[in-house]
Formats: C-alpha cells, structure tokens, sequence
C-alpha cells in the first residue's frame, strides 16, 4: 500500500508540472506577437507605409522575439511583406542569448620613448651672389632638393624661345634649400646649380637665313657625374660634414662665377663651402 501511494504522489506531481509547463510554454510562444517590437511593425503595414520605410525601421530596431511559424503565418495574413518577415527572422532573439566570448586583448606594450640627441640635422644654406635659374642638393650621392629648371631646346628659325626665370630676387642673396634630419655621423653634401640663357646662331649663318635661338645651361652639378654638355658644367665639388647626435651642421655653399682670360672664353663656375655645428 506504501508503494502505490508513492507512485500516486508522484504520479500526481508530474501531472502538475507539465499543467504548469507546458502551459506557460504556449504562453510565451503566442506572447511573441504582442512584443511592442512585433506591435510597431504591424501598425506601419497597417497604416500604408511603403516597403522602403518598413524595411529601414526594422533595420533600426534591431531585433525581435522568436517568432514561430503560426507567428509567421499570422504576420503574412495583417499584410507584412514577406522581405520584412525574412529580416526579422534574422534579427531574432534567442530566447536564452549566450553571453559572447571576450576577444582575446593584446598585451600592452609600451611605447618606446625617444631619446633626445639620436638624430642630428643637415642645413643646407646657399650664398648666391648673382642671379641663377636652377640649384640641386645632394646628401651621400642622392639628391634631397631641387628648385628651378634646366632648360632644354632649339627654336625653329625665326621663332624665339621663353626666357627661363630666375630663382628669387637679386636682393635675395642667402636662400635656405634643404633641412632634414640624418642619422648621426659623416655625411657628404653637394651642392649644383645653373645660370641658364639664351643664344642665337647669328655668328654661324650667312646673310639673309634666318636665325635660331637655343638655351645655354652653365653651372656645376652636384649629382651627376657625367653630362652631355661638354664644356659648359663645372666640376662637382661636395663636403663632409660629421653631424653630431642632437645638433645640426650647417653647410653654407658658396655659388662661384670666375671671369674668362682676357684671351677670352666661358666663365669657370664652382661651388665653395663652410660648416659649422648649431
């Protein structure tokens, strides 16, 4: 008799638990189409709202319930579009959501700090006390800066050729080309530049043809080792400078224009320098 009395009990509970559950169960399962989310999509299909603005609202809502498919079928029948039904599937919420795993956080390394002095400076100043065209620097054989043209080119007869323009003004006479900075240590600098004009071949035609203009480079180039204008560059000419760490080395270039024998001839032109740590 103990026996069947406990079966009875517990037979009993079970009955009561699954009235409890599965009740409850169905509750939540039709709950999901009284969601205020679910709610506020029926009312805009049910105010005529187009597809575009539905679809743009559930994007911003975000998320919704777990809709069964009586859920589903119901929705269809007010008139929710099927598009919109899709993207609220895809915004549905799991009904117990599993807390996201945290990304793994780098370790936090410090910045190395800078210590002053590791680098030095180069300042390339230019003395010029005539009028030029062009001019070229150049730190260990690479050229860092350049201002001006070399021009280039003949006239047809008759025609004449643009003047090539002069870097700044005549009163202008020390310009600032280059300032960089540089690992500490010996570095070569070389300095070009070009007074550039224009001749005519008058002296080489008979009379009556007409004559033909053509540029006149002249000067000295800091990074080229050959050049096909034989005669008219000066030799390349350059300076070491050994920059200490945290300070600069000023190189002032001095741009040179010697005059022609009285035998005649071109002008020699040359670049000299002086350094001086700052």
């Amino acid at each position: 008799m103990k026996l069947n009395a406990r079966i009875f009990v517990a037979t009993a509970i079970a009955i009561l638990v699954l009235m409890y559950v599965f009740p409850a169960h169905a509750a939540e399962q039709k709950s999901a189409l009284d969601d205020n989310r679910v709610v506020e999509v029926l009312a805009m299909v049910d105010g005529g709202l187009s597809l575009e603005i539905i679809w743009a609202k559930v994007h911003d809502i975000g998320s919704f319930p777990e809709l069964s498919g009586t859920d589903l079928v119901t929705l269809k029948e007010h008139g929710v579009p099927d598009r919109v039904l899709v993207r609220m599937i895809e915004l549905e919420q799991s009904a117990a959501p599993v807390p996201a795993v945290p990304a793994a956080v780098p370790p936090v390394v410090a910045p190395i700090p800078e210590i002053p002095g590791d680098t030095g400076a180069i300042r390339v100043v230019i003395e010029r006390p005539f009028m030029i065209t062009y001019y070229e620097v150049a730190i260990d054989g690479e050229m860092l800066a350049h201002r001006g043209k070399l021009w280039e080119g003949i006239s047809e007869p008759g025609h004449v050729l643009k003047r090539p323009s002069k870097i700044g003004k005549r009163k202008d006479t020390m310009i600032t080309a280059l300032e960089t900075d540089v690992t500490p240590g010996s570095h070569e600098i070389a300095v070009g530049f070009a007074s550039t004009w224009v001749e005519d071949d008058s002296d080489h035609n008979g009379y009556g043809k007409f004559n033909q203009e053509f540029y006149v480079n002249r000067g000295v180039r800091a990074v080229a080792a050959d050049d096909d204008h034989e005669g008219e560059w000066g030799t390349k000419t350059a300076i070491a400078c050994d920059v200490p760490a945290g300070q600069t080395c000023v190189v002032t270039a001095k741009l040179e224009k010697h005059a022609p024998t009285g035998l005649g001839g071109i002008p020699i032109y040359s670049v000299s320098y002086r350094t001086s740590i700052d």
